[in-house]
């Protein structure tokens, strides 16, 4: 059951990375810019986190099957209006595709947490993740040669084929447990999650953890970095750029594993986080004293590797709020994570276009250096913010 819905999860990460692919030949296809087409991709991202709210809800108060069938019509509905040659299509398609994706990763969390056994859950979680990392890694070269062999509208129509069978599937074999542990019966639930102090903790946590080193950095400018400060080639650049993913889909299932040998999931959450502090301060340092790049291949795998250890704020979750408001406390964290990563890639962009306009004053590696510097003072109150849960009061 669990992979049925993590199969959705797959199909909204591919189109999350898609924009990468599809930026050019669209915007040659309507004879506008590529800034234009950026602009109608980049509405996707607030869409998202501010639909993560009623997703859960949904989840929570219709069940997985109903509201994953749903989401993923949804989403190939926008898919589909995606394909005709217009910027209204192109517009109103990814408003569509961003409000069915919101409930994509939750539903995933909420089958798992109503079909797997407690132990098992933190691995699901971060094999949920791994995923739709990928459906990432793997959907943009197949885009690419669909495109190639075709045209973007058709490689569209293909997806949007896969995405109503997906939804056939979903409504077919998803199913509730013989037993079910209750939907909520209404909306009175949510203000109480929204008053508690260690959901927003969590959020506030796995949101600066994946805003700085993930959003901002490695799926930004990483690349742009490695280029011009340590000079080594686009490609190469690219290549230990991916180890970052690597490593996040390598430790996303085993980070429950080794909080259970701690017996504790905030003490490793804490002793992960002070590593990748460490780990990404001596990327930071490398702008000003660059490393050989056979060292920042296992480098970078070890930030991702670490970096996916706030996985495990859904874990904690899934402990501290009663099975009906799951999906509802998800919701929240992963709201707060998509908020972040919007503000993070927003300030992180500030800050080089401001030392870009000032190029007597600050050298490239000064650049890097100050602007990647900013991100280390997230990532220590993110530690705080850890450590505070272990003060939250209970919930009741």
């Amino acid at each position: 059951m669990w992979l049925i819905a993590a199969l959705f999860y797959g199909l909204d990460y591919f189109q999350h990375t898609a924009p990468s692919v599809l930026i050019e030949p669209i915007a040659h296809s309507l004879g506008v810019s590529y800034i234009t087409i950026g602009n109608i991709m980049g509405i996707y991202f607030p869409l998202y986190a501010l639909s993560q709210i009623p997703a859960g809800y949904c989840l929570d108060r219709f069940g997985i099957r109903i509201t994953l069938t749903f989401a993923c019509l949804i989403v190939t509905l926008g898919l589909l209006i995606s394909s005709s040659p217009s910027l209204t299509a192109l517009t109103i398609g990814r408003v569509l595709i961003a409000i069915g994706s919101a409930a994509a990763f939750l539903g995933a969390l909420k089958t798992g947490s109503t079909w797997l056994p407690k132990s098992t859950f933190p691995f699901a979680v971060g094999l949920t993740n791994t995923i739709g990392v990928l459906g990432g890694l793997l959907g943009q070269p197949l885009l690419n040669h669909m495109i190639e062999q075709s045209t973007w509208q058709h490689a569209f129509h293909l997806i949007t084929l896969f995405g109503f069978i997906l939804a056939v599937i979903i409504y077919t074999l998803l199913r509730a447990p013989e037993k079910p542990r209750g939907l909520l019966e209404s909306n009175s639930h949510i203000a109480p999650i929204l008053k508690t102090q260690a959901v927003w903790l969590l959020a506030l946590y796995a949101g600066i953890m994946v805003g700085t080193v993930v959003n901002a950095f490695a799926e930004l400018y990483d690349v742009v970095f490695l280029k011009y400060s340590h000079h080594i080639s686009s490609q190469q650049a690219a290549s230990i750029s991916s180890m970052i993913f690597v490593g996040i889909a390598v430790g996303g299932p085993l980070h429950g594993i080794i909080a259970n040998l701690f017996r504790s999931k905030i003490r490793w959450m804490l002793i992960a986080n002070t590593i990748t502090i460490l780990l990404f301060s001596v990327i930071v340092f490398s702008s000003k004293t660059p490393l050989n790049s056979v060292i920042m291949y296992p480098l970078y795998f070890a930030v991702g590797f670490f970096v996916s250890s706030m996985l495990l704020a859904f874990s904690y979750a899934r402990q501290y709020f009663p099975q009906k408001l799951h999906a509802t406390a998800f919701a929240v964290i992963n709201m707060v994570i998509g908020l972040c990563g919007f503000f993070f890639q927003e300030l992180l962009g500030g800050i080089l276009h401001y030392f870009k306009q000032h190029p007597s004053i600050y050298n490239t590696h000064y650049m890097f250096f100050y602007s990647f510097w900013v991100l280390l003072i997230p990532l220590m109150i993110s530690w705080v913010l850890c450590f505070q849960l272990k003060k939250a009061p209970q919930y009741s």
